[in-house]
C-alpha cells in the first residue's frame, strides 16, 4: 500500500501544479511514463481513478475483480478493454503484479482430479468432479494443497478436458490433476498452475493442438504473456509439451480428414513465434514450428479420434508419459 500512496502523492502534486504534459517515474527504474497528447487526458483520469480504487481496496483489506470494477461505473469505463488496459498500465507504472493492487480477474478455468485444498474462507475444496470445478478467483488465498497425483495435465480445450474425464484418464496414466483454461488462459488459471507446481512439485505436462495457436498458448503458460508484467508469478517454466506435437503427425499416420491446411494467419503466427527469444532459445520447440511449416497442415487434438475414439487416453498419453517424450 505504501507504493500506491507514494504515487497518489505524486499525482496530487502534479495536478495541483497543473502539469501537462505529465510525467511520472516508473517505480524501480530511470524510465518515465509520459502523457502529452490531448486525447490522453482521459486515460490519465482513468488511471488516477483506478489508483484511488486500489488504495481503497488495500486500506480495507478487500479485493475486487476487474469485472466488478467495470460494472460499478460502466459509463466511466465505456467498455471492459479500456479498464483492462488501464490496469496493465497501472501495474507497469508501479512495477508490481496486479494481485498486489487487490484487483483480480474472474476465473474461467477448470480443475479436476486428485486434488483438494482450502479456499480463502478455510473451506475444503475437493476437485474430484465429473465436470471439473471452477478455479477460485482468490488463488493467492488457497492453502493446504493435497494430492495423490503423479502428473499435472494442462489441457488447451474444455472439450478435451471433459473427454479425458469421461474416459477416466487416471485408469491409463495413474492419478492426475487436469486443468484447462478453455483456450487462451486467464490470469487465474495461469497463476493456479504455477501455485500447483510450487506446492506439489509434480511434473506439469501440456496437451495442446498441433497448430501455431496451440503452441502459442503453451508459450503463454510456460514463458509468460507478451503483454503482462508479472511473468515470474504467472509463468511455469517447468511445463513440458507432451502433445499433440507436430512431429507426431506423420508417424501416427493421422488420416487426411483430420488435417487442416495452414492459413496465412497461421503462417504469420509461426513467424512471430520463431522470433521470440524464449522459443529461439529452445531448439526442440523451435523445431516443432519448423515441422508445422514444412507439413503445411495442422491437427487438433480431437483429430486423434479418427484413429480410435479413445486413442488419446488409452494409447497416446500413456506412451508419451512412459517414454517421457515431452519437450
Amino acid at each position: 500500500m505504501a507504493r500506491v500512496e507514494e504515487y497518489i502523492k505524486l499525482v496530487v502534486a502534479a495536478i495541483s501544479r497543473g502539469d501537462w504534459p505529465l510525467q511520472l517515474p516508473i517505480h524501480g527504474s530511470d524510465k518515465m511514463m509520459t502523457w502529452k497528447a490531448a486525447n490522453q487526458r482521459r486515460k490519465c483520469l482513468l488511471l488516477f481513478h483506478l489508483l484511488a480504487k486500489s488504495h481503497a481496496l488495500l486500506r480495507t483489506n478487500t479485493t475486487s475483480t476487474k469485472r466488478d470494477i467495470y460494472y460499478e461505473d460502466v459509463s466511466l469505463w465505456g467498455n471492459q478493454p479500456v479498464l483492462d488496459s488501464t490496469v496493465t498500465q497501472l501495474t507497469r507504472l508501479l512495477n508490481i503484479p496486479r494481485r498486489c493492487l487487490n484487483i483480480g480477474a474472474t476465473s474461467k478455468g477448470l480443475v479436476a482430479g486428485s486434488l483438494n485444498f482450502l479456499d480463502g474462507d478455510g473451506k475444503l475444496v475437493d476437485c474430484q468432479s465429473p465436470t471439473g470445478i471452477l478455479i477460485p478467483n482468490d488463488v493467492e488465498k488457497l492453502s493446504q494443497f493435497r494430492s495423490k497425483a503423479f502428473h499435472i495435465l494442462l489441457v488447451e480445450k474444455d472439450s478435451t478436458f471433459q473427454k479425458l474425464i469421461d474416459d477416466k484418464i487416471e485408469s491409463f496414466i495413474g492419478e492426475c490433476i487436469l486443468i484447462t483454461g478453455k483456450g487462451y488462459p486467464d490470469v487465474n488459471t495461469r497463476r493456479f498452475l504455477r501455485r500447483l507446481w510450487d506446492e506439489l512439485q509434480l511434473p506439469a505436462l501440456a496437451l495442446v493442438d498441433a497448430d501455431p495457436h496451440g503452441i502459442s498458448i503453451l508459450a503463454v503458460y510456460r514463458f509468460g504473456s507478451q503483454n503482462l508484467e508479472d511473468i515470474e508469478h504467472l509463468s511455469t517454466p517447468q511445463l513440458r509439451f507432451i502433445g499433440l506435437q507436430p512431429s507426431d503427425i506423420e508417424p501416427l499416420h493421422i488420416p487426411d480428414e483430420a488435417k487442416l491446411p495452414l492459413t496465412q494467419r497461421d503462417r504469420s503466427l509461426i513467424d512471430s513465434l520463431t522470433q521470440r527469444p524464449s522459443v529461439t532459445e529452445n531448439q526442440l520447440l523451435h523445431e516443432q514450428l519448423t515441422v508445422l511449416r514444412r507439413l503445411n497442415c495442422k491437427v487438433e487434438i480431437q483429430g486423434l479420434t479418427k484413429i480410435h475414439p479413445q486413442f488419446l487416453s488409452r494409447t497416446y498419453l500413456p506412451a508419451k508419459i512412459q517414454s517421457k517424450s515431452w519437450i
